[in-house]
């Protein structure tokens, strides 16, 4: 194999020697405090167009909840998507200056949800070790596998393994699912692209999600557990969990968007 500059920007090839100075990437991108803080003012400068944007998801997911279990499971992953789809079109055309109403979004923005499926689809098989995870975790503690030291021991390296492989496929398909969402952009075109994009960087994405995790973590804690607290009736607290996770799903699009922006100007 031809040995390019640092410069060069030549992808990984598997069984073939890749030098150092190759697949150290340099990334110039904002720290991760400033990070969070630009998805949030996104968000609040143009609460215009995001507000009536989350009140209508809210609506929509409360009509949801009225459906039968299997329907409910379909109707919320289609809102997920038209938050994904929609969100996106509006950073885009955001940080591109331009004047966007949410209309705008909702007219324009789901050209791509089949090819967005697709991608989610492939997202799914990819937490399947995640799945098998949990359901071994659900038998160990019925069973009281994980009382002795050594099967404890052995369970944790099987958890470390399972959380391994989803965390490196699920960070470079999180990226896709993200260029996907791009004029003319294909599935298959969309993993390559983001697979090539996050080549020497995953560590640094799965360090930007843990970070994401932890603000979603803590605006829930904050609108959720006083109100648990205060014993707010059921139907209260239902409509206001609802209202967080809508508004938890189009801060997670902002923030992950903004991300795919510095890798792309990186």
């Amino acid at each position: 194999m031809a040995k390019k500059s640092s410069n060069g920007s030549s992808p990984h090839k598997s069984f073939k020697r890749t030098y150092r100075e190759d697949y150290v990437r340099e990334l110039n991108v904002p720290g991760m405090g400033q990070h969070i803080y630009e998805a949030f003012r996104i968000f609040c400068v143009n609460w215009k167009v995001f507000v009536p944007f989350l009140v209508l998801t809210c609506v929509l997911e409360a009509l949801a909840a009225r459906l039968t279990r299997e329907t409910t499971a379909v109707f919320t992953v289609l809102i997920f998507l038209m938050i994904w789809l929609v969100t996106i079109f509006l950073v885009r055309h955001i940080k591109a200056g331009h004047k966007v109403t949410l209309r705008d979004g909702l007219y324009n923005a789901m050209t791509p949800l089949i090819s967005s499926l697709i991608v989610f689809v492939i997202i799914v098989v990819e937490c399947v070790p995640l799945f098998l995870l949990i359901i071994a975790y659900s038998a160990a503690v019925k069973t009281e596998f994980l009382t002795m030291p050594f099967y404890a021991l052995m369970f944790l390296g099987f958890a470390g393994l399972m959380v391994t492989i989803s965390g490196y496929l699920l960070s470079s398909s999180l990226i896709a699912l993200l260029a996907v969402s791009a004029p003319g952009m294909y599935p298959l075109k969309a993993l390559t692209t983001a697979a090539e994009l996050m080549m020497g960087r995953r560590i640094r994405f799965v360090l930007r999600l843990i970070a994401l995790l932890l603000v979603v973590g803590v605006i829930y804690a904050v609108f959720i557990l006083p109100l648990a607290a205060l014993k707010v009736p059921m139907e209260v607290l239902s409509v206001i969990a609802a209202f967080v996770g809508c508004f938890g799903a189009i801060y997670v699009t902002i923030y992950l968007y903004l991300y795919y922006r510095y890798l792309l100007d990186a």
